[in-house]
This record gives C-alpha cells, structure tokens and sequence, in this order.
C-alpha cells in the first residue's frame, strides 16, 4: 500500500514513491452543491510545482461553479424543488399559503412528468411535449402558465446556483385553452343579482354586495367592524371608506398580512350600499352581545349565530346557494374580474383602478403614487350603476 507523506508548506499536496521515482496527488476536499461532502484527487504528477498548478486550477474551476455543476448533474427536479422549497421558507420568501400553492401545481403536473428526471436530462422537446399534453387536457391557458412558471423557476435558480449550465428551457410555447369562466355576462349578473336579493337575508345580501366590490376574498373576510369609517363629502352627502389591511383565509383563519404592500389600501363607497354596511355592523354588533362575547375579541364583520367569524370559504357556499336557483356559476374571483371589467369599461384611469384592486403592476411609477378619496370614489361612481342595474330595474341596494 502506497505511503502518502504530506509535501511541507504546501497543503493539500502529497508525495509518494513510485517504481518510476517520486511522484505527488493533490488531494482536496470540499462540499458539492448537493450539500454532501466531496473530494477531488489527482496523482501521478512528476513535480510538486505541477501538482501546486492542478491545486490551484481545481480552485478556480471550484469557484467557477464547475464542480458544483458535476454534482449537481445527478440532482432531480424534486430534490431540487424540495431544497427551493426549504430555502425560500427559511429565508420568508414564501410565505405558507405560496408553498401550500406551488405544491399543489408541482404534484398535480410538474412531479409525474419530471419530478425523477435529473435536472441535466430536462430537454426541451420533452418539456415542450409536456405543455402540449396539458393543453390537449383542456386544461385553461392560466394553469398551463402557472406550471410552466413553476418549473421555470426550479430551472432559473438551478442556473444561478451554478447546479446546471443553463436553464434550457426558457422561451417555450405556452398555450391552454383560454379561460371563459372569468368573464360574466352583464345580463347574467343583473339575473344572478334579483335571485340573489330574493333567496338571501340582507346580511348575506351585504356580504354579496361588498363582494361586488372587486375585493379578494381573503380581504372581504378580514373586514372587521372598525373597517368602516363614514363622513360627508363636500357636497354634505354621506361616503363610507373601506380600509382593506387584513385577510381571513384557510390558511390564516384568525388573520393574516395580505399579499402584497400595494394590497392595503381603503377605497371609498356612496349611496345605498352604506345602509348594507351599517346593517352588516349592527347585526355583527348584536350577534356578539347576545353571544356574550367580549370585547377584547377582534371584532369580525361576517359571524354565525354562535358569535363565530364564518368560515373563510362561506362566500362561496352563499353564491353556490344562488347558483341553485338561478343556475348561473358565479364565483368571488369572478365578481372581481367583473368589477375591473366595468371599471375599464367606464373610462376610469387604470392607475386608479389599479388602487382600488389592490395590484401593483401597471407600471413602476405607479408604486409612488396614491389613491385619494376623490378619485377612489370616481371609480366607484363609475361602475356603481352597472352593479345596481337589475332586470326590473330595481336598486339592489335597497331594502328587500
């Protein structure tokens, strides 16, 4: 068995001897990308100052992320995912509602078609043929999108933590059936709307009708009672605003931050929709007395009769109570695509519409501007008559 005597001054190099005369390994250990502890070793150099040269060109290939990509060569996309995924956590990029989500779109698509697949061995013809599949599936135009994103950033940060060369699968042809079940049609919803005032209680009515406020659903179930705050224009006519800093969803059952900064925000209400928020107050109010509940208690604006805040799912079973009879599908995310659709529709500033969803991504310079009262109410004034044109040109705003 050879005799390695380690050359002095010189770390990481050897000698040993040979039938042929001495010889030098280098002999270098180090973590791999993979997070596993690895070795790089070459013998058979006639000269310790050859052998200094491979240590010193290991070094550099090292901190060129080479050997990182050797290592990472044999990773699969779900061991690469899994790592995102703790990371991401970790670090709070995420929060869990987001890694909740993307697993749901990883292990429906992403895993059985590549979850054992090395990363090096993702091509794009198979890729592409998987994108094809989806769309052959039916499957809508915003899934096949969300995936492919998906696997776009397993791939990116791949790329960038140097576990592959690159990420080959950018640029792919995206397609999906385009997605219908979004769009409401104003003569649907003035339908969906009379069933609605005459199958539900005015306080489900209130919650139907803030719902028609293009707000998320997370966000119409955080509303507390202290949400509201009321005062008279210029003009000494009563508007309400509605600050929206809060969501109740399955994941944050007792309250959680909402998804972006931009997403806090108060938008500004008129007319007869405020005798619905003052009623959808006074009877969470009575709810909580006749409950015994205390006021120390956060102050929910949607309770059963038990003083419980209603599930974050309940707006939901309430529009599926009104799909039963007027056999029209109509969801929260939906009324809140019909709301931007009329806002469009009705001439209002998309910047200001941007405000009062809530989004972020009009433009860059938008994220320095703010809403004001004025204009939010602008937009409120110019959908508010589409939302309460009703069939038999009824107000849906008033009393039942």
């Amino acid at each position: 068995m050879r005799k390695y005597t380690l050359v002095p001054r010189h770390p990481n190099i050897y000698e040993y001897d040979t039938t042929k005369g001495k010889r030098y390994r280098v002999r270098r250990t180090f973590n791999n990308s993979v997070g596993k502890r690895d070795e790089f070793s070459r013998s058979g150099i006639r000269t310790w100052r050859q052998a200094d040269a491979v240590l010193k060109q290991f070094e550099a290939d090292l901190s060129a992320g080479k050997y990182s990509q050797i290592a990472g060569a044999e990773m699969t996309v779900d061991q690469y995912y899994q790592r995102i995924t703790k990371r991401k956590l970790e670090l709070g990029v995420w929060k869990s509602s987001t890694a909740k989500n993307n697993k749901n779109y990883y292990q429906h698509y992403l895993k059985p078609a590549f979850g054992s697949s090395r990363l090096s061995d993702v091509s794009r013809p198979s890729y592409q043929s998987f994108l094809d599949s989806l769309t052959l599936r039916g499957l809508a135009k915003t899934t096949v999108r969300t995936a492919n994103a998906l696997m776009l950033m397993i791939m990116n940060d791949a790329e960038e933590q140097d576990i592959i060369p690159k990420n080959r699968l950018k640029g792919m042809l995206v397609r999906g059936r385009d997605a219908s079940d979004k769009d409401i049609d104003p003569e649907d919803y003035e339908r969906w709307i009379d069933v609605a005032q005459h199958t539900l209680d005015k306080y489900m009515m209130a919650l139907i009708y803030l719902d028609t406020l293009g707000l998320r659903r997370g966000e119409l179930m955080g509303l507390r009672t202290e949400s509201f705050e009321f005062r008279k224009d210029k003009a000494g006519k009563e508007i309400c605003g509605i600050k929206i800093d809060l969501q109740r969803t399955i994941d944050f059952p007792t309250g959680g931050t909402l998804k972006t900064k931009s997403s806090y925000r108060t938008v500004w209400v008129s007319g007869e929709v405020i005798d619905y928020i003052k009623f959808a107050i006074l009877t969470a109010d009575n709810i909580r007395t006749r409950n015994n509940i205390p006021d120390s208690t956060q102050k929910w604006l949607w309770l059963n009769d038990n003083g419980e805040p209603l599930h974050p799912n309940h707006p939901n079973r309430v529009m599926k109570k009104v799909e039963k009879e007027s056999k029209i599908h109509i969801t929260p995310h939906m009324l809140r695509h019909y709301f931007a659709t009329q806002a469009s529709a009705s001439k209002s500033a998309p910047i200001e519409i941007m405000h009062w969803l809530g989004h972020s991504n009009v433009q860059m310079t938008a994220d320095y501007t703010r809403p004001t009262i004025g204009a939010s109410l602008s937009v409120y004034s110019s959908v508010a008559a589409k939302l309460q044109d009703t069939n038999d040109n009824s107000n849906p705003y008033g009393t039942k």
